[in-house]
């Protein structure tokens, strides 16, 4: 497990009965395990957020609603009477969790070829041609611009989840870690916060 500003990743080594036995409230997230498979990778991934928001809320366990898109919220989006917005991310291996007084969103997601299978589904040709651009990092680039877009998408809600014609990858900074994403109908491009690991990608943004 893994801690850093504002977010937590949290890297799943444990059994089910491990992530069980540091959670207190299994009222919180029973509706969400309930259908899955017991030992599952799914199971384990739901109960490692848990986890993770454990950690990012200094060891309160939080009730967690879900709109009927999937997105997690808290009640009134407070926590002790202050703004509070979630996102919550999982990909093989791995659970994220993140915490803003704005809206926000993220996303993880563990390298390997599936991003590759499904390019033609949220790239465009000119986006395909800018990343290609990075050359030894096109396949990193390729993982990035996925998670920059469904990072864009947890935030602005499911009228955009039209990955490929919505969003834009506009440039990516390998030295600030910053993706400008553009958006239809923004102005401004969307900056989104990124880190590569050895094992996986991540991205962050809020709406600010």
């Amino acid at each position: 497990m893994t801690e850093l500003p504002d977010y937590i990743v949290w890297r799943i080594n444990e059994s089910e009965e491990e992530l069980l036995s540091g959670l207190e409230h299994p009222e919180f997230f029973a509706d969400k395990i309930r259908n899955l498979k017991p030992g599952s990778r799914r199971r384990l991934e739901v109960l490692a957020v848990r986890r993770a928001l454990k950690v990012l809320f200094e060891g309160e366990e939080v009730p967690v609603l879900y709109s009927e898109e999937g997105a997690p919220y808290l009640s009134g989006n407070r926590h002790k009477d202050l703004p509070c917005y979630l996102s919550i991310s999982h990909t093989q291996g791995y659970a994220m969790a993140i915490r803003c007084e704005m809206p926000v969103g993220c996303d993880i997601e563990r390298l390997g070829t599936r991003v590759q299978r499904v390019v033609p589904k949220f790239l465009r040709n000119e986006e395909i041609a800018r990343l290609q651009l990075a050359d030894d990092l096109y396949d990193i680039a390729l993982h990035l611009a996925w998670c920059a877009k469904e990072t864009a998408f947890k935030i602005l809600g499911a009228a955009f989840y039209d990955l490929q014609n919505l969003t834009s990858v506009l440039h990516i900074d390998w030295n600030s870690h910053l993706l400008a994403l553009g958006v239809h109908g923004r102005e401004k491009p969307l900056m989104v916060h990124f880190d590569v690991q050895d094992e996986y990608v991540m991205t962050w943004a809020s709406s600010n």
